[in-house]
């Protein structure tokens, strides 16, 4: 018994290796696709974002699945389920995360003005690289025990939201050319729209982090962040 809870808890282990780093794929391609400038992803880089989706769809099933059937079938001591419900909490983050960056290149794509997209670029590029910095550490926190990745990654939630207050202030002082112009008012909602899908995965990365917190240090610090 003792033998197979131990090979449960690795294949645990190194499935959520496998989603995180889908997850981070993903990631980095929007990250890559913000910085060049451009609102389309290439047909064949889309083709591989949209496969990966669905490979984290499965996973996040699979990894729950083997998360409940271990601590049901095994009876794991209080350590053991402390990391394992961790890990069901990361994997529901990890999957929404990459239903965000999905969102992202959806929003992107219905942007019609490229030059209030370029205005306002600087902003969604800095908000985008921290909350990818966030997400890949707070991954690695939880993968190494490594606390100190989990409380930067979670005092740094508040630096991407100061982004997006910025970036809505600079949308209100350009308020009369909305009622001016359809496409400069559809490209302003996407932009704001991509904006806080960008914002939710900073919180995802800060929820990633509290739950390897909870992991490995045993303490339930959700509602604390500040």
């Amino acid at each position: 018994m003792s033998q197979k809870k131990d090979e449960a808890i690795v294949n645990i282990i190194a499935d959520y290796e496998k989603l995180a780093n889908l997850v981070l794929r993903q990631l980095d391609t929007v990250e890559k696709l913000i910085a060049s400038g451009k609102l389309r992803l290439d047909d064949s880089v889309h083709e591989d974002f949209v496969k990966n989706e669905e490979k984290i769809n499965k996973l996040e099933v699979k990894l729950s699945e083997e998360v409940i059937n271990s601590i049901a079938l095994y009876q794991p001591v209080a350590s053991q389920i402390r990391k394992l419900m961790s890990c069901y909490r990361i994997t529901i983050s990890l999957e929404r995360i990459g239903d965000l960056a999905l969102s992202i290149v959806k929003l992107m794509r219905r942007i019609e003005s490229e030059e209030v997209y370029t205005s306002l670029s600087g902003f969604i590029s800095k908000m985008m690289n921290l909350s990818v910095d966030m997400s890949r550490r707070s991954m690695l926190s939880f993968l190494n025990q490594d606390m100190e990745l989990a409380k930067w990654t979670i005092k740094s939630e508040i630096i991407v939201d100061e982004f997006n207050h910025k970036m809505l202030k600079k949308v209100a002082e350009r308020v009369n050319l909305l009622a001016e112009d359809k496409n400069i008012l559809i490209s302003f909602i996407n932009i704001k729209e991509m904006a806080a899908s960008i914002e939710r995965i900073a919180d995802h990365a800060a929820n990633i982090a509290e739950a390897s917190f909870y992991s490995f240090e045993g303490k339930d610090i959700r509602h604390k962040r500040n």
